[in-house]
């Protein structure tokens, strides 16, 4: 089974609100204009539902964009350097971007969390503990 990201499942979301959305718009458009000419609304209203869709999809993916290079990528480096931890790689270390938020304080936390293991590992093999 193939995993989905957070941030695909961000996106696949948003992409569903910004198609109502656009559906909505449309119908405001036809529906404003119905009571003129039948046929002209509805060309309005199409074009007004094209044109919202794709402002909304341009938004959309700057929006994954940012999530993906701000977020995603961040949790990437923590979940690699767990998986080497995990699999006895004590000397592996996590290098996380200065920003000053909670992700990088999640990787300086795991990285203290291996530097104690690894102490420790030291120490029951020359037989201190």
């Amino acid at each position: 089974m193939k995993k989905t990201s957070i941030s695909q499942k961000i996106f696949m979301i948003i992409l569903g609100g910004s198609f109502v959305g656009s559906l909505f718009v449309g119908g405001l458009v036809y529906f404003m204009l119905v009571s003129s000419n039948v046929q002209d609304a509805l060309i309005k209203s199409i074009i007004s539902i094209i044109i919202s869709q794709i402002m909304f999809l341009i938004l959309v993916f700057g929006i994954k964009k940012i999530i993906d290079d701000k977020i995603v990528s961040k949790l990437k480096t923590v979940a690699n350097g767990m998986h080497e931890v995990s699999m006895g790689n004590l000397d592996y270390e996590i290098y996380v971007e200065k920003t000053g938020d909670e992700l990088e304080e999640l990787a300086e936390s795991f990285d203290r969390m291996r530097m104690s293991i690894k102490a420790i590992m030291e120490k029951l093999e020359k037989g201190e503990l």
